[in-house]
C-alpha cells in the first residue's frame, strides 16, 4: 500500500480503478442535465419540407406585379396543386408551401382585390422561404455522446419524434459517518456528541453531481463486527462508499482497520494536502471505497479533489474541474508547509478572473460553506503569504465552467 502521496498521484489511481456506468433510456425531461451515452443522428430533413416564414402569399414566377390567388392554405394544410406563372397561395407561418413557388411575400405589402394581389417590389427568389433541411440535414448529428442533456436538446429530439434518450446511470453513493461521537442530524446530541452535519453536506454535493444517494448513516457507537456488516452492506448497493471520520492512525480511529477487515485492497493511505491529509481509498471487487477525514473542511477540500472527479467518470464526464489562474481580492498571512487549498469564491468581469478567500480557513470550521464556495485556491508547498494582487492558482467546482 501506498502512503502519504501527491495529490495528482492519488487521482491517478482512483482513476484507474473508475469503470463508466452503463446506460438507461429516460424520457426527455427526465434526462436533463444527464450525460448522453450515444449520438444521435437525424433520420430526415428538419423541416421536411419548404415552409413559409410569414404569414402572406407564395407567389410563383410572373411578367407584371399581378398574381392570381389560386388557394388560401390553413396550418398545417398541404396544396395539391402546383403553382404556375402568374399565380399565388395565401399561407402562414410555418406552413407548407404548394409546388412552383419562388418567393412568400408579406401579406401587409400587397393589395387584395377580388381573388388577385398587387405586389409592386422586386420578387427577390428564395425569401421568406425555409427550405427543407435549413436546420438539419438527414445524417446530421444532433446530439453528441458524452454531451449534457439540455432543454435544446430536448426541443430538438421532440420535433423528430424521439422521445426518451439513452443517458449513463446515476452513480450511486453510500455515505458512513464513523466515530463513537457522532450521532444522526436528527437526533439531540449528548454531551460531548455531535451531529452527522458531514453526511448531509457531502449527500448534498453528491446529488449536485448527478449522482444517487442511496444511503447516509452514522456508525456510531455499534460493535466492531456491526459496523463491518453495515459497511458490506452499503458497498453492496452502491457505486462508491464514502466514509467520513476515523480516518487518521489513532487509537480510536475506525476508517483503516474497518476497510482492511473488509477484504478491500487498499490502493493508498495519506495525501500529501492540507487540509486533507488524512485520506485514503480501496478497492473492492470494481468498487472504490474513498475515505475522507472528519473534520468539516479537510473533509470538503477532500471530496471535491478525491471524491468529485469519481463521480464525474462514472458518467463518462471530463473527471478534473477546470482551472485558471485569479487574481486574489484579500490577504492569506500564514507560509509554508505542505501544499495547502484554500476554499473560495471565484467570478469573472471586465478584468478577467478574480478571487475571495472565504473566513473560516481552519480544517474545524464551517463558516465559508455558507457563502457561495465555488473554488479552491491551490498553493504550492513552501509558499509565501498570499498578498492582494497576487496571481493564483484556481480550481473551479462547479460544473457549468467545466
Amino acid at each position: 500500500m501506498l502512503e502519504n502521496i501527491e495529490l495528482e498521484r492519488a487521482q491517478d489511481i482512483i482513476l484507474n480503478h473508475v469503470r463508466v456506468l452503463p446506460g438507461e433510456s429516460l424520457p426527455l425531461l427526465q434526462a436533463l442535465d444527464r450525460v448522453v451515452a450515444e449520438d444521435i443522428i437525424a433520420e430526415h430533413d428538419m423541416p421536411p419540407f419548404a415552409q413559409a416564414a410569414m404569414d402572406g402569399y407564395a407567389v410563383a414566377e410572373g411578367d407584371g406585379g399581378v398574381y392570381q390567388v389560386i388557394e388560401h392554405l390553413r396550418p398545417g394544410e398541404m396544396s395539391a396543386v402546383s403553382l404556375s406563372s402568374g399565380q399565388a397561395a395565401g399561407v402562414v407561418t410555418g406552413g407548407p408551401l404548394p409546388e412552383g413557388v419562388v418567393a412568400v411575400v408579406p401579406q401587409e405589402a400587397v393589395e387584395l382585390k377580388g381573388e388577385y394581389i398587387t405586389y409592386n417590389k422586386l420578387i427577390e427568389s428564395g425569401s421568406n422561404i425555409k427550405p427543407p433541411g435549413e436546420n438539419f440535414l438527414k445524417g446530421d448529428l444532433l446530439v453528441r455522446k458524452g454531451a449534457c442533456f439540455s432543454p435544446g436538446m430536448a426541443g430538438v429530439l421532440a420535433s423528430y419524434g424521439i422521445n426518451e434518450v439513452t443517458v449513463y446511470k446515476k452513480p450511486r453513493v453510500a455515505i458512513l459517518s464513523l466515530g463513537t461521537d457522532i450521532v444522526s442530524y436528527r437526533e439531540t446530541p449528548m454531551p460531548g456528541q455531535m451531529r452527522n452535519s458531514n453526511g448531509m453536506h457531502l449527500a448534498g454535493m453528491v446529488m449536485q453531481e448527478q449522482c444517487e444517494v442511496i444511503g447516509v448513516e452514522v456508525a456510531g457507537a455499534d460493535s466492531t463486527a456491526q459496523i463491518g456488516e453495515r459497511f458490506e452492506k452499503l458497498l453492496e448497493c452502491s457505486d462508491i462508499l464514502i466514509t467520513i471520520g476515523g480516518a487518521a492512525h489513532g487509537v480510536s480511529d475506525q476508517a483503516f482497520p474497518l476497510i482492511k477487515q473488509s477484504r478491500a485492497d487498499m490502493l493508498f493511505w495519506g495525501v500529501q494536502i492540507k487540509p486533507g491529509s488524512h485520506s485514503g481509498a480501496a478497492t473492492f471487487g470494481e468498487k472504490l471505497v474513498i475515505s475522507l477525514p472528519g473534520n468539516p473542511a479537510a473533509c470538503v477540500v477532500s471530496f471535491h479533489l478525491l471524491v468529485v472527479p469519481v463521480l464525474r467518470a462514472l458518467q463518462h464526464m471530463k473527471p478534473h474541474q477546470a482551472r485558471l489562474s485569479a487574481v486574489c481580492a484579500d490577504v492569506f498571512s500564514k507560509k509554508g508547509g505542505p501544499r495547502r487549498f484554500l476554499l473560495a469564491t471565484a467570478a469573472c468581469d471586465h478584468s478577467g478572473w478574480n478571487v475571495i478567500i472565504l473566513p473560516g480557513q481552519k480544517s474545524s470550521m464551517t463558516k465559508a460553506f455558507l457563502r457561495d464556495c465555488n473554488a479552491l485556491i491551490d498553493l504550492p508547498v513552501g509558499h509565501p503569504p498570499v498578498k492582494k494582487g497576487a496571481e493564483v492558482s484556481v480550481i473551479l467546482l462547479k460544473q457549468e465552467y467545466l
